[in-house]
């Protein structure tokens, strides 16, 4: 099978993701439980590639398979991005009543925010959306308290780090400047969370309202349906979808040149023998310098040991009791000498009377 007709048909696994059937380990259990039929053939392998024309079935039911789908929302204040339900809040998938095939969006916005959101059931074309090296251009409308400092807002353009996170640079247009309030349009092409909010809380400004108007090509106003209204959901042209695939196209070919640009073409042929003997000369380079580094290596100076207080003073202590016991012993024997010298008079004396 060619590489064109393995991109252009889909695993076994997602065509039943896509009909809602169950999760996607559910789905893999099925298929390799034996389920699940592709043109009456059992399939285990969850990768195996279907076509178009294939019938794929789970439990002897035919799957009927979704058209892409690709879809522009606005959403307005206080919808939470998200599919799955939460109690007490709106969500996105109540725009989607009366559409059979399973949608989700491509690049969330909070509840706190409002406009333009991609809704598709197509895997590849959301990555495209979302992914910072496609450079989707993403516009905004932010109206923030006080009076915006330009300078302040031209060098956080430029990059800025917040909390060890570090933000992209992006273009900015101020549309009104005023003591109350100021009203900026920025334009980024990637989509961090709560972004652009940081920024400005970093600045010293509050965020009252932020709109998304366009990503990519797609926008709010448009020529033939007019302005798209909140809460309101619409198809995107043929124009549209064509945009977004081509800028998949134009990376492709970057990573392409990239990569012929990095090859080296060698007319010389590669002779064995040239390349052994430039070998064996880095290997005797190499032992010589071990060699010249063994031969005068300095040898280590032994460390010498500390010696402790406790040690220091015992000596000392030593040194005392010897000194006194010393001076003992001389004072005892100087009462000895006198002794004898008494002795000696006193014999003397004796025979001097005689």
């Amino acid at each position: 099978m060619d590489n064109k007709t393995n991109k252009e048909n889909v695993r076994l696994v997602k065509v039943i993701l896509e009909s809602g059937f169950a999760s996607r380990r559910n789905c893999e259990k099925a298929i390799m439980s034996g389920r699940v039929r592709v043109n009456n053939q059992v399939i285990l392998d969850p990768a195996y590639r279907v076509k178009e024309s294939d019938s794929v079935s789970i439990d002897r039911n035919i799957i009927e398979r979704q058209t892409k789908r690709y879809m522009a929302l606005y959403k307005p204040l206080g919808v939470v991005s998200t599919t799955k339900y939460l109690p007490g809040r709106r969500i996105i998938t109540e725009f989607f009543k009366g559409i059979k095939e399973r949608l989700f969006y491509a690049g969330r916005l909070d509840s706190e925010s409002r406009g333009i959101m991609i809704i598709t059931n197509d895997g590849e074309f959301a990555n495209i959306i979302t992914h910072p090296s496609y450079e989707i251009l993403k516009v905004y409308d932010v109206t923030v308290n006080g009076k915006i400092d330009s300078e302040a807002l031209l060098n956080a353009s430029k990059g800025i780090t917040i909390k060890n996170v570090t933000y992209s640079p992006f273009k900015f247009k101020i549309l009104s400047k005023g003591r109350v309030q100021s009203k900026i349009r920025l334009t980024i092409n990637e989509g961090k969370n709560r972004e652009i909010r940081k920024i400005f809380d970093y600045l010293g400004y509050k965020v009252i309202d932020l709109e998304r108007i366009s990503v990519g090509c797609v926008s709010k106003y448009d020529d033939v349906s007019g302005t798209l209204e909140a809460g309101h959901i619409r198809d995107l042209t043929k124009k549209e979808i064509e945009f977004f695939f081509k800028q998949k196209d134009k990376k492709l070919k970057e990573i392409e040149s990239l990569f012929s640009n990095n090859i080296i073409e060698n007319d010389e042929e590669f002779n064995e023998e040239d390349f052994l003997k430039e070998s064996e000369k880095e290997i005797k380079k190499e032992e010589k310098k071990q060699h010249d580094k063994s031969k005068w290596a300095k040898a280590k100076p032994k460390k010498k040991r500390l010696s402790t207080k406790k040690s220091s003073t015992k000596k000392v202590t030593a040194k005392k009791t010897s000194s006194v016991k010393e001076k003992k012993l001389k004072t005892a024997k100087k009462p000895v000498s006198n002794k004898k010298s008494l002795k000696k008079n006193t014999k003397t004396s004796n025979k001097r009377g005689k």
